[in-house]
């Protein structure tokens, strides 16, 4: 199991999440001993972790240097020994590694999956060997999880959806020592999506008889402890969508779930979210923007298509969005999304009169587990569609997919205007340092 994760990362703090494992019920509370090390500094933290919370905790390290160019990796090695009540370590520890950021522009690269279905622990051992083998090559520094990193309702089963199965999906799709190796040397963000809480959720629907509040009650919880605490907490801990910059370049990401209304309010995003993320967009209107959208915001997918933005649904936010991108002049924006099981690169292009058109990219991920009934037929996509209201003329163009049924993981790159992308098959069970087949790459300006 996982024992050490790192979460948010900034010029000069970092997010490490732990979990301890008592060895004897009647423990309540175990002392996390986690101890920083660069060439420069030397921090250890004590993090008291209670039973209640499964014995899991965050610590936030702040005062730490920061990589100030591209020629200076300020490495930070990890280690976390637990300890009890009475100071006598109790066995189990976690070891990892990160570095902190640049306080200046620089090139950015990180990875994006989604959709974890774990059947085994071959699954977890083969997602995360190809993920740790893709980290050494292209060195990305951060990883984005836009979704889904467990499955509550699939595969099917016969035990009670409750509290304690959400616990247990996400220990066992965490317990391998590949996951720990590669949970442990990257930045990890998170985004909230149905297969966590339940499928095609949304806050006015019920499911086997229960309404949606069952789920979310038991849901929750485990969602916060086991993936939100590591994440930044922009609005609040309460609120699970957040921002957070890299080295000139912002991050938005969405919670499409929690304030989502299928009926009635007819809502993806609250307007509490809409006016945020229309905030940040004019406060980063000059920079890279990048917005994590577990359901895709571009693509358009004929089955299961009430569960996207461009759904009958949803498609008055979409649009509102898409106004108010005209009319403020937002460029350089990437939606970035899962969901869909494929690898693809979309485009939207709203259309200003005599002006260039601005172009919003999206690219989505394939799911990262192999499971062929989830994956999808690239049929199920519409290509092109142009799109007339009084208010926007735009046009949305499927500009690439892979074509194939393949589980992928996607790596993403950008520098000097231009962003480049490869997605890594999934698939097989690589050898050491044996990077995956790219099953689709690509490469567009962003302006």
């Amino acid at each position: 199991m996982s024992q050490l994760i790192i979460g948010h990362v900034s010029e000069n703090s970092a997010k490490i999440w732990v979990r301890g494992i008592a060895n004897n019920e009647s423990t309540t509370t175990l002392t996390a001993h986690i101890t920083l090390k660069s060439d420069f500094q030397n921090i250890t933290q004590n993090l008291t972790i209670y039973k209640h919370n499964n014995f899991i905790g965050v610590f936030e390290f702040t005062d730490l240097n920061p990589a100030d160019s591209g020629f200076i990796r300020m490495m930070y090695m990890v280690e976390v020994v637990f300890k009890d009540i009475a100071n006598v370590p109790i066995g189990g520890y976690g070891r990892g590694s990160f570095n902190t950021i640049p306080r200046v522009n620089y090139p950015v690269n990180f990875l994006l999956g989604c959709n974890f279905l774990q059947r085994s622990s071959d699954d977890s051992k083969r997602v995360f060997k190809n993920l740790s083998n893709i980290r050494r090559v292209d060195r990305p520094s951060f990883m984005l999880h836009a979704g889904n990193q467990i499955y509550i309702d699939a595969p099917s089963q016969s035990a009670p959806i409750q509290a304690d199965l959400y616990l247990r999906k996400y220990n066992e799709a965490w317990k391998t020592r590949e996951a720990a190796e590669f949970l442990g040397r990257i930045a990890n963000y998170s985004a909230i999506n149905d297969h966590e809480l339940y499928f095609k959720y949304a806050n006015d629907t019920e499911y086997d008889f229960k309404p949606a509040s069952y789920y979310l009650m038991e849901a929750l919880p485990a969602y916060q402890n086991y993936q939100h605490l590591k994440n930044p907490h922009t609005y609040g801990a309460s609120k699970l969508y957040y921002h957070y910059n890299y080295a000139g370049n912002a991050f938005f990401v969405m919670d499409v779930r929690l304030e989502r209304y299928q009926f009635g309010k007819r809502q993806m995003i609250s307007t509490e979210q809409m006016e945020a993320f229309k905030s940040w967009l004019l406060e980063n209107k000059d920079l890279p923007k990048f917005v994590i959208t577990p359901v895709p915001f571009a693509a358009i997918k004929e089955t299961y298509f009430s569960e996207y933005w461009s759904s009958e649904t949803y498609q008055q936010q979409k649009e509102e969005i898409l106004y108010f991108i005209k009319v403020n002049h937002i460029s350089k924006l990437v939606f970035l999304t899962g969901q869909g099981n494929a690898s693809l690169h979309s485009t939207i292009s709203i259309r200003r009169g005599n002006e260039e058109p601005l172009v919003i990219h999206e690219l989505m991920c394939g799911a990262l587990a192999q499971y062929e009934a989830a994956l999808c037929n690239y049929d199920d996509f519409v290509w092109y569609q142009r799109t007339r209201t009084a208010e926007l003329d735009y046009e949305y163009k499927l500009e690439s997919g892979n074509g194939e049924k393949d589980p992928a993981v996607m790596s993403i790159s950008f520098e000097n205007g231009v962003l480049n992308y490869k997605a890594y098959s999934t698939r097989y069970m690589m050898d050491e340092d044996e990077v995956p087949p790219v099953i689709l790459s690509g490469s567009f300006e962003l302006r």
